[in-house]
């Protein structure tokens, strides 16, 4: 009788142990997804984007000159930071082939147009470029990961027409194409003018959550493109005296709520 008495004290004693060590794991995990949840919150929201765009400065850039050579031009001929459009609105100045929403980026200073996906956006003005001239914006990114963001491109058209998507250089009557490629870190650089197409590497996983300057000077036939001070092409890419429209098409698609905003819109001669 003892020894059962024994045997049941150390079975209950077993199962008690059980059920605690139970109850201390399933506290780990919930702490656990609390901070893994807390986390995607605050890289949607655009809280924790100063860790991330210290990462993204500090990440090898490729193909940077020794002395940046670019120069904006002197006469502006083109410029918003979006401050006159109404939040939540498409903003003024600018013609979509789908829509659009100027809005306020958490711990970002100004005003930003959020890209719909698959849609291509343009500026309202049957005025065409010069032949020579800059074209200035920036980016903000705002995703899990980089590779949630679709495929996106911008350039120069024959025509100013907006009634489609533009994702190349060879249709809907476009001329160039420069595009960036978040989850194979590329960018794509094609011409139909002058039938060039290349394939420069850039660290896009660096930038998930984080701020894209891009950099354009047409001089003729030529154009040079940096992105963050990275020049990733400098070649002929329009046939002479070649009518250029500029247009940027927003990402195809965006995964796990992933964003891009486009702001700080600048061309001049």
């Amino acid at each position: 009788m003892k020894n059962k008495r024994v045997m049941i004290t150390l079975l209950l004693l077993v199962m008690h142990m059980a059920m605690a060590q139970a109850q201390i794991w399933k506290k780990v995990q919930q702490k656990l997804e609390d901070k893994v949840e807390k986390k995607v919150d605050d890289v949607l929201n655009g809280q924790g984007a100063k860790n991330t765009e210290e990462q993204a400065e500090s990440a090898s850039l490729p193909n940077l000159e020794e002395v940046y050579s670019f120069t904006p031009g002197d006469h502006i001929l083109f410029a918003d930071d979006f401050k006159t459009s109404d939040d939540g609105r498409m903003a003024k100045h600018w013609k979509t082939s789908g829509g659009g929403s100027v809005v306020s980026i958490s711990g970002v200073p100004g005003k930003w147009l959020l890209l719909a996906p698959y849609t291509t956006y343009r500026i309202d003005s049957l005025l065409n470029l010069p032949e020579n001239f800059t074209v200035e914006f920036d980016l903000v990114t705002r995703s899990v990961e980089a590779k949630d963001i679709g495929s996106m491109n911008f350039g120069f058209g024959r025509d100013n027409s907006n009634r489609s998507y533009i994702m190349d250089a060879y249709n809907d009557n476009a001329i160039t194409s420069s595009q960036f490629h978040f989850h194979n870190r590329e960018v794509t650089n094609a011409s139909s003018d002058t039938e060039i197409y290349n394939t420069l590497k850039f660290p896009f996983n660096s930038y998930s959550n984080g701020l894209i300057h891009v950099a354009i000077a047409v001089e003729g036939k030529r154009m040079r493109l940096f992105v963050n001070k990275s020049k990733m092409l400098d070649t002929d890419m329009f046939k002479p005296e070649a009518v250029k429209y500029f247009y940027l098409s927003a990402p195809f698609s965006y995964d796990a709520d992933a964003k891009v905003f486009l702001g700080n819109v600048v061309v001049a001669q």
